[in-house]
């Protein structure tokens, strides 16, 4: 990987309520830019930003993570948040430290407490975000559902 300029880095966090899908997406979003050899799995405790003991065990993330993608001459430093409120210290670190946030909101949860608890930090920091559908395989996935909710 090559050396960026500042104007060449974003901090992203990837933010969500618990288990809504933030740990596969910034997993694959590695793999796919080529910064990741190998497309990790939580329920296999592969996944590329659940590393502790604990975290593979429990299959929900703790700490807050960080995955490199270079995508069009950008460096991305993707912050993978936990989505549980016990670890809300977390994902308000995550938030705190980036430029923009992609709020992750699962196709079989829409939106719950934590996705509506991480827009609001993002919104009193002020930073841009976007959202992202995740889970759109799993049975009972409702796109409309969750797009009316947001």
């Amino acid at each position: 990987m090559r050396v960026y300029k500042t104007p060449e880095i974003r901090n992203v966090a990837v933010v969500g309520h618990g288990a809504s899908g933030k740990t596969s997406l910034v997993d694959a979003l590695a793999f796919v830019a080529g910064t990741s050899k190998r497309h990790g799995s939580v329920k296999d405790g592969t996944a590329l930003t659940d590393y502790t003991p604990d975290e593979i065990e429990r299959k929900y993330s703790i700490n807050l993570a960080l995955a490199v993608a270079e995508w069009m001459d950008v460096k991305l430093n993707l912050i993978d948040t936990p989505g549980y409120l016990d670890f809300t210290g977390e994902a308000l670190a995550g938030v705190y430290a980036a430029d923009g946030a992609v709020v992750v909101v699962s196709a079989t949860g829409g939106v719950e407490v934590g996705t509506e608890k991480v827009w609001d930090y993002c919104e009193q920091r002020g930073i841009p975000r976007l959202f992202f559908v995740s889970l759109m395989d799993k049975e009972h996935a409702n796109f409309e559902r969750v797009y009316t909710q947001v």
